[in-house]
């Protein structure tokens, strides 16, 4: 049985083996994330594999710096 979307797979998600990951992406006609999906496409002129590439690293980003913050908050 699936998860719900946005939900792990528990021993599916955290086993990633030494090889390329094809991550699946459905985006279906009238979603939000499709709209900005293919105003991102089109706008900046790059592929649709470097558009969630990119903000794979942006969300990396913002998760790494609110551990960093939380992560001072318990310390101080």
């Amino acid at each position: 049985m699936a998860a719900p979307r946005g939900r792990q797979h528990r021993g599916r998600s955290t086993d990633f083996p030494p090889r390329a990951i094809r991550a699946g992406l459905m985006l279906s006609p009238g979603e939000p994330e499709r709209e900005a999906y293919e105003q991102l496409v089109t706008e900046m002129g790059i592929s649709g594999a470097e558009v969630i590439r990119m903000a794979l690293m942006e969300m990396h980003k913002r998760h790494r710096e609110g551990r960093a913050k939380t992560q001072l908050k318990e310390a101080g």
